[in-house]
């Protein structure tokens, strides 16, 4: 068996976590290792990286060079200016307070209208809450209605393998909304969670 780690949010941490990626601690499974810079540099700069157990290596790059030969060279030559330097540290500080504003931000307005409704951890990095309905419903069918009121969401069901099994999750992001009206659209998809909620009781 391969263990594939996906790690694009590694940098982002908020509270001095800093734990060794998993693939650090096989011995013999092969493995895959992933990461990209468009999270922390430039969302429009779509360079990532691969690393890989000996075993696995030569195989994926003979992979790579038959789809496209190599990622376009402007793009890696942007981000190796950055990579490793002083500068690209500070900016990693800076953005992760920046997100950890956003993240107390978006908890407090979670802890107004979704206490009731909800449990969840405080993420430590990353950009996304992931929510546990106190009484699970299939969250996909939420989509609509949430929709209608002006706010989004990510279902939790298609990141199971089993998505019908496993009801009652929501994935949140709170990069990208504004502050000023980050209560009201919490508060909007509470009352389309509660609404559901009621009428599946009924």
């Amino acid at each position: 068996m391969t263990l594939i780690e996906d790690e694009p949010y590694r940098e982002l941490s908020f509270d001095g976590g800093s734990a060794k990626p998993i693939v650090s601690s096989l011995k013999k499974a092969s493995w895959i290792y992933t990461g990209t810079v468009s999270k922390t540099l430039l969302p429009g700069l779509r360079v990532g990286y691969l690393i890989a157990s000996p075993d696995l290596f030569p195989h994926l790059l003979r992979l790579k060079q038959s789809a496209d030969l190599h990622t376009n060279r402007p793009g890696q030559w942007q981000a190796l200016q950055w990579i490793g330097t002083e500068h690209y540290r500070e900016h990693l500080v800076t953005l992760c307070e920046f997100y950890r504003g956003r993240r107390d931000a978006f908890e407090s307005a979670l802890q107004t209208h979704f206490s009731d409704l909800a449990v969840w951890n405080s993420p430590q990095g990353g950009l996304f809450f992931w929510l546990t309905l106190k009484q699970p419903l299939d969250t996909r069918t939420l989509l609509d209605a949430a929709l209608a009121q002006d706010v989004a969401f990510m279902p939790g069901e298609p990141f199971f393998a089993n998505p019908d099994a496993n009801h009652g999750h929501l994935r949140l992001n709170f990069s990208h909304i504004d502050p000023t009206r980050l209560d009201e659209g919490i508060k909007r998809l509470a009352s389309v969670v509660r609404a559901a909620q009621n009428l599946k009781a009924a």
